[in-house]
């Protein structure tokens, strides 16, 4: 029954994407981000209904009279250039097929999502839609697990699927990381909601957040949660009070951790103890999973260095066939069961070993130049009456950009959708903000398709007659 409820549900938007292809986004959004079918037991799980979405869009977008037109700006340029040589870098992978396979499943598919989003969010409404699609679809994820999390007394974190199987959100680590870049957003429609139910849904959200972090036992996403709630506090009003409650609520929650937790928790700062004589061979309590990491570490950097500028390919380090090679036996994890080919647990050492120093090149200077958009937006927005909201929602995409740098250091979640939206969501605030300060010209969306907020309405109501002009 719910594999038909999903399946006709998704069916059922099919017309309004081919009247609108907007709506043909929000809809891939809320399929990438929520995937809605894994969440099912039957047939729809093993369905492409994102591949049948974006067909539809590429129709719509393609057939409709819209006025389409490229937001502008060095970050789209950047954006746009890393995919085309993780392109080139999958034709030249060595193990091809493998490297196609991902990017056919992750990259390009994301890579025209984006695209498209950037083309057609051409108003403050439409980008206010997908901030809500995309908070809304994660908050689903974060509720369920925080629910999970109570009713477990926070021992779930070694299960092995957080988020929807099969997805880059599946792993623990993965899906910790995901709610400290949804945390931000929360924040800032907690802020700029109008309705009270709205605000006290979005702070509900954020403690699902918080809690579905707990969960997961994720160290790393422990300390890049921390970062994000550190920042915010920053930002609230009521500083001493809230630094109150956070520090009861905060207190109150340890004392229900499980002793496993707290044991876990407390291997956070132990790595930093010994320094380099702590992943000596004759350590014997050397962490195992902090170990690996450094294996897999070393294994792309020298994978990097028989290939530096275009890399060995898309997910090369986790293929036998490209890495198998680099494993060393006089490594001092080589005597665990667990040691081999696996996932690189950085971003950095992901991209570099996937697409080289150039590939890097390009992703940390887009990541750097959306970060430095997001104070640029900042500070031009609220020095124009009315885009005071582009000022905020910059201010909250730049903490999820720097929890994302953080949070990836210990994590393969390069390609991930959730990053790669908010940095549409800055590359549409500046386009809005340049056409408000008359640099760019207006990117006209439908003449019906933004209607007045519910202040405007308000103000309508109170505004006076207009009297009748006389002779």
């Amino acid at each position: 029954m719910r594999d038909l409820v999903i399946v006709l549900g998704v069916m059922a938007m099919l017309p309004f994407i081919l009247k609108r292809p907007f709506i043909g986004v929000l809809v891939w959004t809320w399929i990438a981000i929520l995937n809605p079918h894994r969440e099912a037991f039957g047939f729809s799980v093993s369905l492409r209904l994102n591949l049948v979405i974006v067909l539809v869009t590429l129709i719509a977008f393609a057939a409709s009279p819209e006025r389409k037109q490229w937001p502008g700006g060095k970050i789209a340029a950047l954006f746009v250039g890393f995919i085309a040589w993780t392109t080139l870098a999958s034709l030249l992978a060595v193990d091809r097929p493998s490297s196609f396979q991902f990017w056919f499943d992750f990259v390009i598919k994301m890579a025209i999502h984006m695209i498209l989003a950037m083309i057609l969010i051409t108003s403050r409404h439409r980008l206010m839609a997908l901030v809500w699609t995309y908070a809304l679809s994660l908050g689903y994820h974060a509720t369920k697990i925080a629910l999970v999390t109570i009713y477990s007394g926070g021992s779930i974190g070694q299960l092995a699927g957080f988020g929807p199987s099969g997805t880059m959100i599946e792993d623990r680590n993965h899906f910790a990381l995901a709610m400290a870049l949804l945390t931000p957003i929360l924040f800032f429609i907690w802020r700029r909601a109008e309705h009270k139910l709205l605000r006290i849904g979005a702070l509900m959200l954020i403690a699902a957040a918080i809690l579905a972090v707990i969960g997961s036992q994720s160290r790393g996403g422990f300390v890049t949660m921390a970062l994000v709630l550190g920042y915010l506090w920053t930002k609230t009003r009521l500083k001493w009070l809230t630094a109150g409650l956070v520090v009861v609520g905060a207190l109150g929650i340890f004392a229900a951790l499980p002793p496993e937790l707290k044991e876990r928790l407390g291997t956070i700062t132990a790595q930093l103890d010994k320094g380099e004589d702590r992943y000596a061979n004759e350590a014997p309590e050397l962490d195992e999973s902090f170990c690996l990491r450094l294996a897999a570490w070393h294994v792309g950097w020298d994978m990097t260095m028989d290939s530096p500028v275009w890399g060995s390919g898309l997910r090369s380090i986790q293929s036998p066939i490209a890495a198998t090679p680099y494993l060393s036996p006089d490594h001092p994890c080589a005597d665990s069961p667990k040691y081999g080919v696996r996932a690189a647990h950085n971003i950095y050492v992901e991209v570099l070993s996937d697409s080289g120093f150039v590939g890097l090149g390009i992703f940390l200077t887009l990541l750097a130049g959306s970060w430095l958009l997001c104070l640029s937006v900042m500070v031009r927005a609220r020095r124009i009456p009315g885009m005071e909201w582009a000022a905020d929602l910059a201010s909250m995409v730049q903490v999820g950009l720097i929890a994302y740098a953080a949070g990836g250091v210990l994590l393969s979640l390069a390609y991930y959708d959730g990053y790669f939206l908010l940095i549409v969501m800055v590359v549409c605030a500046d386009r809005l903000l340049r056409e408000a300060e008359g640099r760019a010209p207006a990117r006209r969306a439908l003449p019906d398709e933004t209607p007045p907020g519910p202040r405007e309405m308000r103000r309508r109501r109170k505004a006076p007659a207009a009297r009748p002009l006389r002779a």
